[in-house]
């Protein structure tokens, strides 16, 4: 006689969580009091990563360092242990000659230069990139990716707005977000989620942009979706050219409760014994 242990393990979608973050293109002018809900988000929300955008000039400038409304509200976001600032650049598809947008990447590197306040940049944001429909073009992203992490700036995000057509996983193994998705809120709901993007196995890299969305939406419901697809990150703007911050308060609380959600779930065990 002995005993026959068998365990059965029935595990629900909330026994893992999976940190989806805040994606924010942060252009708004950091003025007086500008960025106050951005500040006040971001300490109400510990627990959620948040990945800010700052674009000072379609790019650093032309200065050695920021002006000082850009130092003080950097330092600021970088005084939060869940932020993570990048700089802005763009690459026009891959058509923007590299060296160009490798003196952008020179420039954000040199802020950590900068003795008076810490604005260490956490990585670069490259904006037009390309979709992987010309096969020459992964090489130049792979370049920028690489001069980017050796510069110290580690969080390499390409945003080519839509879904990639071709050599999906070599674009992805270059970066640790790729905005699949940067549209409107009426266009994301009409069509299937899935459809948004090239392949499943990377959705935990994908980042989605809604913009001009409206006031009335359903936010939870779609931030509890990406929560689900177990999405790196998303954003829903009210506007088109993110110069409002409206929304960051009401996605960052649904954030917060999907991960509650998440978090308050258990693995249910079944014990089945039997004799013999």
């Amino acid at each position: 006689m002995f005993l026959l242990l068998v365990i059965a393990t029935v595990l629900t979608l909330a026994s893992t969580v999976i940190s989806t973050g805040l994606l924010i293109p942060l252009y708004a002018w950091p003025g007086i009091d500008a960025w106050n809900t951005i500040y006040d988000s971001i300490a109400a929300h510990p627990s959620i990563p948040f990945y800010l955008i700052i674009n000072p000039s379609t790019g650093p400038g032309n200065t050695e360092y920021p002006e000082d409304v850009f130092i003080t509200a950097i330092a600021k976001l970088n005084s939060f242990p869940n932020t993570k600032v990048l700089g802005y650049t763009y690459t026009k598809q891959g058509t923007r000659a590299s060296s160009e947008v490798e003196k952008d990447i020179a420039a954000y590197a040199n802020w950590d230069t900068y003795e008076e306040q810490n604005i260490r940049l956490c990585g670069i944001f490259f904006d037009e990139a390309a979709n992987g429909a010309d096969p020459s073009k992964l090489a130049y992203f792979q370049k920028l990716s690489r001069k980017s992490k050796s510069s110290s700036l580690s969080t390499v995000v390409f945003n080519p707005g839509v879904k990639l057509v071709a050599d999906v996983a070599k674009w992805f193994a270059a970066a640790d977000f790729i905005v699949e998705y940067e549209n409107t809120y009426a266009n994301w709901v009409a069509r299937a989620p899935d459809e948004h993007f090239s392949a499943s196995g990377h959705y935990g890299k994908d980042a989605v942009i809604l913009n001009l969305t409206p006031e009335n939406a359903d936010i939870d419901d779609v931030v509890q979706l990406a929560k689900d697809m177990g999405l790196g990150a998303i954003y829903l703007a009210s506007d088109g050219n993110y110069m409002s911050l409206s929304t960051v308060p009401k996605v960052a609380v649904a954030v917060a409760q999907s991960r509650s959600a998440r978090q308050g779930a258990r693995p249910i065990v079944q014990l089945s014994i039997e004799n013999s």
